[in-house]
């Protein structure tokens, strides 16, 4: 009977080992940060134990003393506001969960993190034990980032589809009254004696063949297409595409300066294409000179 009570505290001893021990090799080579640490007056978070993964996400020497790995560090805070911001959290509910932060790693590069935190029981009137494990989600934040990218060119792309539609529609509204007034104003022109006149109705006719011909460009511009290549003069498409921007331009008090070179050959590529790269980058110089 002797025997039998002595060997059991000395098989929950060999129990308990083995439980250290499991939960140790754990704590090494758990892919996510652990920090144990204490939260001391004026937001002080010194740390006792940091496992190897926490020292490799801040960019740390794996060999060097727990305590110099400080995560909660300001040094590592982007915004210094969003540092309080999180402790004042954590002291006023115990625990954060997913708490995502921007932080700084030592070697400057920016990371994203979760911090799932819980504050332990305190270790003195003036500190607290706090608990964390870190994970960093910078990975996931990049992809996050390049679907809303994705969405919004979506969004854009369909917005320009709808404006491309409205304009073929005012283009083919607008052509039948243009064609109208070029007719007569040839006629007319033809016909008159008075110079006055004459010089009036040539003027009708040129701005009417310049207003059917930005129609021509609208309405080719709007037009639905598979890409087709051909041999093309650059030119004559920066020509045709600053076109549609005149009225605009005339607007807002822009100006556009052509300095185009001469004797260049002809490219082979698709028309449309080229106007519609053409025309997002004047749109964009109108946008950055307006604002």
């Amino acid at each position: 009977m002797v025997v039998s009570r002595s060997a059991t505290p000395r098989a929950l001893s060999s129990h308990d080992f083995e439980i250290r021990n499991a939960l140790f090799r754990l704590f090494q080579s758990v892919q996510e940060g652990v920090f144990v640490g204490t939260l001391a007056p004026k937001s002080i978070l010194k740390t006792l134990v940091a496992n190897p993964y926490l020292k490799l996400m801040f960019g740390y020497e794996p060999n060097i003393p727990d305590s110099t790995i400080q995560p909660f560090d300001e040094m590592h805070f982007v915004d210094p506001k969003a540092r309080r911001t999180f402790i004042d959290q954590l002291l006023r509910d115990g625990s954060v969960v997913d708490y995502l932060l921007r932080l700084r790693r030592t070697d400057n590069t920016l990371i994203w993190v979760e911090v799932t935190a819980q504050l332990g029981s305190a270790k003195d009137e003036n500190n607290q034990y706090v608990n964390a494990l870190i994970r960093d989600v910078s990975e996931r934040r990049k992809l996050e980032d390049q679907g809303r990218d994705v969405h919004h060119q979506l969004l854009q792309a369909e917005k320009l589809a709808a404006l491309g539609q409205t304009i073929s529609g005012v283009a083919h509204e607008l052509n039948n009254p243009l064609a109208t007034i070029l007719t007569w104003a040839e006629r007319l022109a033809g016909r008159a004696i008075d110079p006055v006149t004459k010089r009036g109705l040539t003027t009708i006719l040129s701005e009417s063949e310049r207003a059917a011909k930005i129609v021509r460009n609208l309405l080719t511009f709007s037009r639905k297409r598979n890409t087709t290549r051909s041999l093309v003069h650059v030119n004559q498409i920066v020509k045709e595409t600053l076109s549609l921007r005149t009225y605009d331009q005339r607007v807002s008090n822009i100006s556009t300066i052509e300095g185009l070179a001469t004797g260049l050959p002809q490219v082979f590529a698709d028309p449309h294409h080229l106007k519609q790269v053409l025309l997002n980058l004047i749109i964009n110089a109108e946008q950055s000179m307006l604002s």
